[in-house]
């Protein structure tokens, strides 16, 4: 069984190139495990679990620290991932996206039967940004700090692994041929899908795209200069690589990008304090609740003298 592992940054397109492979034939699990956007749910899990574990979540993605992948944080969570790799049952060919898993490839790596085949599909950091802040309410800086480290953990994680690179905007220019170009690679690394992109109906469109950046430039004043420089050097990864590799080390994030990411979980750790501390409050209330109504029943006439199955004298000893 060969899983073909979308990876890519939200709103890049992930999705619709899931969607295209699983109508060329590949598995994307039991129906009842897909969201709304191509993602087996049941898979997403852990993933979540993982960023949550480590202190983050996808819009404030943690720091791994050195060995993460035999962590007990991490090795708790691998009877969870194995029973959804399971749940693929016999499919010799299955495709997997969550973009969180930019992130959390190693730990996956760890578990699948054989080496995945890794799709790798990146879009303008001002598309993304721009629709991150009409879906997330995401500010353009956050935006462009999130497209540098999934992009980066994406190109950082692929390396030795069979890999092809697309552009978004370059593979819906031309989905028949792009789609063909994946399949004579996927044919090339002995990994076959039953059906023809000539003769499949992908619902790759451009009627999909609803932002739209000029692909020769990339000058936002907000950005950093990692990130200009990782949007520069991205073009020269398209393409098949039977073992994908990296020239050269890939610019480090700024400073400034990685503070952001830091506060953001900063906050989202504080909301789930909150979150907490208040379901704790309704729950303490709701006790109180409960037992002043038991106490006024005990003391009304004709009462029984119980409380919870137990006289009055019982509870009194």
């Amino acid at each position: 069984m060969t899983a073909i592992v979308i990876l890519g940054m939200h709103r890049s397109g992930t999705s619709a190139t899931t969607r295209a492979l699983g109508l060329l034939g590949a598995s994307l699990g039991p129906d009842q495990n897909l969201g709304k956007f191509w993602e087996n749910q049941v898979m997403r899990r852990p993933n979540e679990r993982l960023l949550e574990a480590f202190g983050g979540g996808w819009e404030c993605p943690p720091v791994m620290p050195e060995g993460w992948t035999a962590d007990p944080r991490s090795r708790a969570l691998v009877p969870e991932a194995r029973r959804a790799l399971a749940e693929y049952g016999a499919a010799p060919v299955f495709v997997w996206k969550d973009p969180r898993t930019c992130m959390t490839l190693p730990f996956w790596l760890e578990l699948l039967d054989e080496p995945p085949v890794i799709v790798f599909i990146h879009r303008h950091p001002v598309e993304v940004a721009s629709s991150l802040r009409t879906r997330n309410f995401l500010g353009t800086a956050h935006g462009y700090a999130l497209w540098e480290r999934f992009n980066g953990d994406a190109l950082r994680h692929a390396d030795g692994l069979r890999t092809i690179v697309f552009e978004y905007g370059a593979l819906l220019a031309d989905p028949q041929g792009n789609m063909a170009r994946l399949v004579d690679a996927l044919n090339g690394w002995g990994v076959h899908l039953p059906n023809d992109p000539a003769t499949t109906d992908m619902e790759l469109t451009p009627k999909r795209r609803h932002h739209e950046a000029d692909p020769s430039v990339f000058d936002d004043p907000v950005s950093t200069p990692s990130q200009r420089e990782l949007y520069a050097i991205l073009p020269r990864f398209a393409g098949a690589h039977d073992a994908f590799a990296l020239d050269k080390p890939l610019p480090e994030p700024s400073p400034i990008s990685t503070e952001l990411l830091e506060i953001c979980a900063q906050l989202r750790a504080s909301r789930q304090e909150t979150r907490q501390a208040n379901t704790d409050l309704r729950r303490l209330a709701g006790s109180r609740k409960r037992l002043l109504s038991r106490l006024i029943k005990t003391s009304l006439p004709g009462s029984t003298g119980q409380l919870d199955g137990h006289t009055e004298a019982q509870s009194s000893v």
